[in-house]
């Protein structure tokens, strides 16, 4: 496991949360839809924290899984991470979506950042490991 490739997928995939649900993105839409306001009381440091935990999860599993799976370079990495994105991440959302009376767009705008994280997540892993 290499834990320098594991904290730069970690930095990634904060910095594609960033840049996604920033306001010249999705984060105008994604509040509208999502019923929030900007600066609503929302304590965002907790937040950060946590979502930087859940950041580093999914980078130490994706390193196990690039291992178990033989993804030794940044192009497999990358496909196993869309694979993941798609096949558990996005997929495992839709039906909680679909349930909850949620709006497509909220779902495509969740989702989509899920997979390009998880993808940006396996080539980094991939091509450092």
């Amino acid at each position: 496991m290499n834990w320098l490739a594991i904290i730069i997928a970690v930095i990634a995939n904060m910095v594609i949360g960033a840049l996604w649900y920033g306001n010249w993105a999705f984060g105008k839409s994604w509040m509208k839809l999502s019923g929030h306001t900007m600066g609503e009381g929302m304590q965002v440091g907790p937040l950060y924290a946590l979502t930087a935990l859940a950041a580093l999860v999914q980078a130490i599993t994706m390193s196990w899984f690039l291992g178990q799976t033989g993804a030794n370079s940044g192009a497999a990495g990358a496909i196993i991470g869309l694979y993941v994105g798609l096949g558990f991440v996005a997929s495992a959302m839709f039906a909680e979506v679909l349930f909850a009376g949620r709006p497509p767009r909220l779902y495509a705008i969740t989702a989509g950042y899920s997979v390009v994280a998880a993808i940006v997540q396996g080539a980094i892993i991939g091509f450092l490991g």
